[in-house]
């Protein structure tokens, strides 16, 4: 079962929004630039979920009246849809290319940008615009991509990989408030202090039993994480104490799941993780942000994880076990 909306499968289009805006725990405002319909199609920020198959020709279609691209991140594919945009094909408004190289590998708005390339094997990779970089990550523009086995498989994670019941995208990421009034990097953006702390999008109390974010299930489900580190700090995942198996990094199968409490999480790094439900646990996943050099906690955001086995409610109105 899939926590998450998704774009697929194999063909998808996004449109640049630079308008958007999330509203934070403390009920202040940021603007936030966005692909699509935002992830899960009630949130801006991250952007929505691209899904393909293993072996299968992927078309990505990229409107946008600024300059901007999708570079895929992790995914092997040719230089010309790479998504940068010195080297490859972007969308720009200026007749030149906006300066930004190769000329004959841009598309000037308001015609889109189509990326063509066959989806290498399964797992999770990244998607993020590669124009003016450093900025329009942090403001939004970033996303995951699932690959799906040959047969489609939605419960499996590869050819002869591991299977599960149920399926979470975590997008681990920050914001500094200070640089979303920018259009452009420069000064404010030359340094970077995060001062909200996120999970999918949401913080603080938002985060706690987002659909997205939480996992509620019954006990001995096996539950598929695919932690995405789309920030620009290092996040410590802790699942309250559980310990859970690492079975693939940066969308390669790993020789032997590692078993772990603990897992550090670097940016543009991605890991598939495997949970399975503990009987009787109530309690919460927390995501400590760190500084580059992973000595101090910057900062935090939490999750609830949950065994429902025992939450049944009869028709009488007395809960199981009265």
């Amino acid at each position: 079962m899939r926590t998450f909306s998704f774009l697929g499968s194999n063909t998808a289009a996004l449109t640049v929004s630079m308008d958007g805006s999330t509203t934070m725990s403390d009920n202040n405002t940021l603007t936030t630039w966005y692909f699509g319909n935002g992830f899960n199609d009630d949130r801006l920020v991250p952007s929505p979920v691209i899904e393909c198959i293993e072996g299968q020709q992927v078309n990505v279609t990229l409107t946008s009246m600024r300059a901007h691209s999708i570079h895929f991140h992790g995914l092997d594919v040719d230089q010309a849809n790479d998504g940068v945009g010195s080297t490859s094909g972007y969308v720009s408004q200026s007749p030149t290319g906006g300066n930004l190289g190769r000329v004959d590998g841009y598309t000037r708005f308001p015609s889109p940008h189509v990326y063509t390339f066959t989806a290498p094997h399964a797992g999770t990779y990244m998607y993020h615009c590669h124009i003016d970089t450093v900025l329009h990550i942090e403001q939004g523009m970033v996303g995951t991509v699932i690959v799906r086995p040959p047969s489609g498989s939605t419960t499996q994670a590869w050819t002869s990989g591991p299977s599960f019941d149920r399926e979470h995208v975590w997008h681990l990421h920050t914001f500094d408030s200070s640089w979303h009034g920018e259009t452009i990097s420069g000064v404010v953006t030359n340094r970077y202090r995060p001062d909200y702390f996120m999970l999918n999008g949401k913080d603080g109390v938002n985060a706690i039993d987002d659909t997205t974010c939480a996992i509620t299930a019954d006990y001995g489900t096996k539950v598929l994480i695919r932690a995405n580190n789309v920030g620009y700090q290092p996040a410590l995942i802790n699942l309250g104490g559980i310990t859970f198996q690492v079975i693939a990094s940066d969308g390669r199968p790993l020789p032997t799941p590692l078993n772990v409490t603990e897992l550090l999480v670097t940016a543009g790094e991605r890991y598939d993780i495997l949970l399975t439900i503990p009987g009787a646990f109530d309690g919460f996943a927390t995501i400590s942000y760190k500084d580059i050099r992973n000595r101090i906690t910057l900062g935090t955001v939490q999750t609830r994880i949950k065994d429902t086995s025992n939450d049944f409610v009869f028709a009488s109105g007395f809960e199981a076990g009265e």
